[in-house]
Order: structure tokens, then sequence, then C-alpha cells
């Protein structure tokens, strides 16, 4: 039809409404059972069309899999980056910017000189073999005022795919992977009463998403309201799972919250358990919001007027922290499985209070692991966290001396490493799954899964207008999904960033680490750091390929 253009892009291409991304040429892909094929059908009218209003097309996958489409959709960003930023940005200025995707009901409407696109998500499951995808465009008019759309028969627009379904599992996630589930954020949203039956009923959509849809295998569990990202003095919605009693002279508890939270988990295969810190963020000065019934009173007996040191709050941690262990035990959660933290973010300065927190509770949790997020390699030199995890940007002293490494990358890491912002393209989120497995990391964290909130949780926001947390983030920083919930062109390349990973696990079972580094550093200028590696779409479609060819 002229006037009228649709090509296949790649999903590492972002597609602004102004401008065109590089069409995608390859036509033949190998996958793996369990994998998924993203690819963007991007259409556009160049010229003037005197019909416009009246046509539009239907979206036809024609396969024996199954698959999703998703309208790629801009959202607002007024704030994309910090000034500590290098140059590999797409776009820096405030605008539109393509990151949400929404479920598409199978049509599409051109524009005159826009470019948008549909995300086509193809799902192997257990397939194999040679299977072939053809993808439609059919011609649809709608009659003027009724809006009753009828088709013409004519196709447009046809592209034929073939996959090539190996006979291997992609297989679980390799490393532990968190991302910070925050409860109040989708009551706020929601409008609902925390752990009310309507909350239970949302919550379960939330952690199946996040199992099922974000591979997350570990996840933050609110026994008490976790003290992160609140202003000093103030406090966030009370998310806490379980219920506190004193009689005067001992503490009791009921766990009947967290063992319904338990069994969601259980459901979706959540493997681990992060529990919420046990001390403010940032230093470690004071204690966690707890609410507690006093003879049948409720107050608020912990926060920020009690010291981390204080003797009560240790009496509490006494009676807690071995009965919660109990009780999560008989939920199905060992020892192993359990991780415990104390601040997160201690800086140098914050040393001694960090000891002194830590010497509160660190004797009662045994065997369990205890994990905090910092950057400075001394708190670990000193032994005063067991396991660190530092940001992508300080990782290397890290790195040269932990065996169980972990990371993570949030607002601060927007010079060289990877992240995930809105405005920085698709390969830099990706590549991150062939640093995880360069590096031999065990686990990455962030901070964002879906925090709806303002800086410091002044404020709910709705992250489908603001995406900066009222800018105070790079866009894209506080969540990785939208309510719903709502996937985004973000967790998707995510997931492929641990298809990779997976991918080059399953390669080094066949051929050995070292030939398997040997196919990631080829034709490879950089040196293969967080901070230096292939910038380019390209380098991780080869290299996917060549992966593939090993296991044919």
């Amino acid at each position: 039809m002229n006037g009228y253009e649709f090509y296949i892009a790649s999903s590492l291409e972002k597609p602004f409404l102004t401008k065109r991304v590089k069409e995608e040429k390859r036509r033949s892909f190998d996958l793996l059972k369990g994998d998924k094929l993203n690819l963007q059908l991007i259409y556009n009218i160049n010229t003037p069309d005197s019909n416009i209003r009246n046509r539009s097309f239907k979206v036809n996958i024609i396969c024996d899999m199954d698959y999703e489409l998703f309208d790629v959709e801009n959202v607002k960003c007024d704030y994309l980056a910090t000034e500590n930023r290098d140059r590999y940005y797409l776009d820096t200025n405030p605008g539109l910017y393509p990151d949400l995707l929404i479920k598409n009901d199978g049509y599409i409407k051109p524009l005159v000189n826009q470019f948008r696109s549909v995300w086509i998500s193809l799902s192997t499951l257990s397939l194999k073999g040679n299977k072939k995808v053809i993808i439609q465009l059919e011609e649809i008019i709608s009659e003027d005022n009724t809006g009753i759309k009828t088709s013409t028969s004519k196709i447009y627009y046809q592209e034929e795919l073939n996959l090539n379904i190996i006979d291997e599992s992609l297989g679980d996630l390799p490393i532990k992977h968190t991302e910070w589930f925050h409860c109040d954020s989708i009551a706020n949203y929601h409008n609902v009463e925390i752990f009310s039956e309507d909350y239970w009923t949302i919550l379960d959509d939330y952690i199946a998403f996040a199992a099922n849809k974000s591979d997350i295998n570990m996840l933050l569990t609110p026994v008490f309201t976790p003290s992160l990202d609140t202003d000093m003095g103030s406090e966030r919605l009370t998310a806490q799972l379980v219920d506190v009693f004193y009689n005067g002279c001992k503490y009791s508890f009921n766990f009947d919250k967290l063992k319904r939270w338990c069994s969601l988990t259980k459901k979706y295969g959540i493997k681990y358990l992060e529990i919420a810190h046990f001390f403010t963020q940032w230093g470690a000065k004071y204690t966690p919001k707890i609410i507690v019934i006093n003879n049948g009173v409720e107050e608020k007996r912990f926060g920020w007027h009690v010291e981390a040191t204080s003797k009560e709050y240790r009496l509490f941690l006494e009676a807690f922290v071995p009965q919660l262990i109990s009780e999560l035990d008989k939920c199905g959660y060992k020892k192993e499985d359990l991780y415990f933290h104390i601040s997160d973010e201690p800086g140098i300065k914050h040393k001694e209070d960090y000891a002194k927190a830590k010497n509160q509770v660190a004797d009662l949790l045994g065997e369990c692991n205890l994990i905090d997020a910092l950057s400075d390699y001394e708190f670990y030199e000193n032994g005063l966290v067991e396991l660190p995890v530092p940001s992508n940007d300080h990782i290397e002293p890290f790195a040269k001396n932990i065996e169980n490494l972990w990371t993570y990358y949030c607002i601060a890491q927007g010079n060289l490493v990877p992240n995930r912002f809105i405005a920085q393209p698709s390969y830099r989120n990706r590549i991150m799954g062939v640093l995880l497995y360069l590096y031999k990391v065990k686990g990455f964290l962030h901070w964002g899964f879906n925090y709806w909130e303002s800086e410091n949780s002044r404020k709910s926001i709705n992250p489908f207008i603001c995406t900066d947390g009222d800018r105070a983030f790079p866009a894209g920083d506080p969540f990785l999904v939208y309510p719903g919930p709502t996937t985004s062109i973000r967790n998707e390349i995510q997931m492929e960033a641990f298809s990779d990973l997976k991918l080059l696990t399953l390669v080094e079972s066949k051929i050995g680490r070292e030939n398997t580094l040997k196919i990631v550093k080829e034709n490879s200028c950089s040196s293969f750091s967080f901070k230096d590696y292939p910038r380019s779409s390209e380098y991780l479609l080869c290299l996917r390929e060549k992966l593939m060819n090993i296991l044919k």
C-alpha cells in the first residue's frame, strides 16, 4: 500500500515515534526448549492517506506455538540521567520514550510520520524441531460512525520466520535474583487495605509475575515494615506480616499472614526469602518501624525513636528471630534459604554504627545468610559483612577476593556500567547476562521491582505518568514493572539477559568454561569488564548465534 511502511526489528531496538530504527534482516532463529523469541513489527505512514481514519490492520500470527502481542507505548520522561553519565545514552532530553508494553488487541492503526511497534513474543515451551511462523497484516476498514470493522481479505504485509528449536532445555536461572518487592506500593496504587482479602488476590498476581515473568527466585519479605527509602522521622505505610504482642514481660507472635505469604511464594517457585532489614538505611542507627499490641493497645514500639543499640530491641530480637526462623522452616524455607540484612548501603563513616547494630542480632541468625548492599571493600575486609553486594561500578576489588560474588546497580550506576534506565540502549541492559557469566556472579539485586513512590516515600506516584519518582531517579530506575502487573521493554530485555546467562551456562557444560570464554571474547575489542564491554546490539545477537551453533 502506497505510503505504508512495515518491517521487522530486533527486540534490542527502541522505537521512538520520530526515529526509524534498524531493520532486522534475520529470518531464521535457533531457540532452546523453554526459550522465547522477541521481535518487533514496526509500522508507519510516510505519506498522507485520505482514508486513514477508517483504515487499520489485523495482526495475524500463524504458528503452532504460544505467542503474545504487545503495543510498545511511549511514556513521559522528565529526568533521564544524573550528571555523572557517559555518552552512551539514546538521549537525555525530556520527552516521550518507548518502554511500556500493553497487551495488543490484535489490531494496529498506523499514523502519519509516527514509527510505532508491536512487540511479538514467541514461546517455545517444550516444543522441538523446525517451526514456521507467519506474520501477516490484514487490511480492516471501519464503517463511518459505527466503528464496525470489516476485513477486505487483503494481506498487505507478510513475513515468514523459520525457527529451529534445539532439543535442549534452557533450564533455571543459575543465580539468585531479587528485585525489591514493595508491598505498600501495591496497596497504595490499587487503593486497597494492605493484607485485606482484596489485597491478597492482587498480591497473587504480582508474585506470579515476579516469578514467572521476571525470573525472580528470591523475594523481599516484610516480616516488619522495610526501613527503606524513608525520610528520617517519617514512615511508610505499615506492611508487617507478623503480628507482635507484648504483655508487659514477654513478646509473643502470630505468624498467620507470614504463612499465607509463604504459601504464595512456594506456589510460584520462589526458592529463597530475603528478610526485611533489621536496622534503618544508610547508617544503621535506628530500629525499623514495628507495630506491637501492648496489653491490647496498638503502639509503634520501635522506629526512628529507638536507637539500634537499644536493650529493649535486643530483647525483642531474642524472642523474635528464633521463632521466625522456626516458622519459616515449617513453611519450607531452611536456614540456607534465608537471607537477612543489617542495613542498606552503609558508607565507611557508618562502620562503627554498623558493627554495633550487627552485634545486636548476628549471634541469633546461626547458619542463615547475612547480606548487604554496599560499595566500600573495607566492610568486607574487616569482617563486618560476610556476603557483600557491591555495585557493578565498585565490583573489581570484591571480584578478585570473593567466591560467592553478588552485584547490584541503581541510580548511581549511570556512567559506563550496565544499567536499565529508560534512556539507555537495550544492549546496555542485556549485556549484564554476559558479564554475570564472566565474573561468575552468584546473585543479582535491584532495589526497584515496583517502587511507585517519590523520593524517600513522601508520596505515592502513578508510574504510567511519572517514571522518575517525582524527578528523583533516572526514568525507569524505581520500577521494572507497571501496575497490573504490566511489563516493560526493560523487563523483557532483562529476561533476555538471563536467557543469555542460562545459554552460556549450558554451553559451558558441553565444551568447558575456557572454550566458552573464547567464544564470548572473539572479535571483541573490549577488555570485557563492567566498564568496558561491546556496546552494540549486533554483538549480542551474533554471540547467541555462535552459542546456539555449539548445541546443534
